[in-house]
């Protein structure tokens, strides 16, 4: 075995240990607050309160508290919460397509709307971006399905099956059970990322992607950060950015575009990797939401090119994100 090959094999597992234990931090104290607040029947509060928006696109008001989990902390742990839902057993191909669209829209909204801030794009456009844009997505998505009876089958799940209704030890065995699933997702989602990596997939992806990126006005040190984020997530692309609009090196406008188009689509082997054990359809969850993102994406940029830029500084720009000596090389 070559030290290279070992090398790649040490940083792997550093990789695989890191993010696993980042996402359990989070995910085990919410199965935990979950659990406590299903006990005081506040799951049922949410579930009639967010079963109207849910019953638009298409889906049973019982998944409301996975898609919520999913928003406010990460897909891992919604897919926890959908796997001790009894009536995910029941969902269509078109419903789990609907589900896996909107938790790759909306997944981490907190965390990632956070990092967009520091990055440049504010707070309210992020979050407005990427929960109207999956409810348009997905709204269209249902309508096309119902119309057209499209992916009308039972879905093919492939999460663990939870007790319903369990006692208390036997909660807590799921939930271990649960976590060791989602483990050995981690690991196999990252060992075939960085086979994918290594093949040179990335390059492919820049080559495709590049005419488009133009067609946003996406300069190339912005295109480079775009790839970044569309192959391995918003945190990556969003680190990468918030180093260059610091050095003043890319135009606001192209921050904000690259930025928009970042939390529309990113993470594109782990995301929609996890999101096949819903069995949802493939082409549907990651061309035709490629398609709608880009064109979301030049839609919301041709119509913040008609304001003057003080205007769009002040609604999408976030100027705290630059260093006081770099604006003047970009504003």
């Amino acid at each position: 075995m070559t030290n290279l090959l070992k090398n790649k094999i040490n940083n792997l597992i550093k990789d695989i240990y890191i993010v696993s234990f980042e996402l359990f931090k989070v995910m085990i104290p919410t199965i935990i607050v979950i659990k406590v607040l299903d006990s005081f029947g506040a799951t049922s509060w949410l579930t009639m309160q967010v079963a109207p928006l849910l019953g638009v696109i298409g889906l049973p008001a019982e998944v409301a508290l996975a898609i919520t989990t999913t928003l406010l902390t990460n897909p891992y742990a919604g897919l926890l919460v959908l796997s001790s839902t009894p009536e995910a057993l029941n969902l269509t191909v078109a419903q789990t397509t609907i589900i896996a669209s909107f938790m790759l829209f909306t997944h981490g909204l907190i965390v990632e709307a956070l990092i967009s801030r520091n990055a440049g794009l504010r707070i309210l456009p992020t979050v407005l971006i990427r929960v109207g844009g999956g409810f348009i997505f997905c709204y269209l998505l249902h309508v096309s399905f119902l119309n057209l009876g499209l992916f009308q089958n039972q879905a093919s799940l492939h999460l663990p099956t939870m007790v319903s209704d369990p006692t208390l030890q036997q909660w807590i065995l799921d939930q271990i059970f649960g976590l060791l699933f989602i483990q050995s997702i981690i690991i196999v989602l990252m060992i075939a990322i960085e086979i994918l990596r290594s093949a040179g997939v990335e390059k492919i992806i820049q080559l495709i992607l590049s005419p488009f990126l133009k067609i946003l006005d996406i300069g190339t040190n912005a295109a480079t950060i775009v790839i970044v984020g569309l192959t391995l997530g918003l945190g990556f692309g969003g680190g990468l950015m918030i180093k260059e609009v610091k050095q003043g090196t890319i135009p606001i406008r192209s921050v904000v575009g690259a930025l928009v188009l970042i939390n529309l689509f990113h993470s594109v082997f782990e995301d929609v990797g996890l999101m096949m054990l819903l069995g949802p359809s493939l082409t549907t969850i990651l061309l035709v939401r490629a398609i709608f993102a880009f064109g979301f994406s030049y839609s919301i940029m041709r119509l913040t090119s008609l304001l003057p830029e003080p205007v769009f500084q002040k609604l999408m720009f976030n100027q705290r994100a630059m260093l006081s000596s770099s604006v003047s090389k970009i504003s």
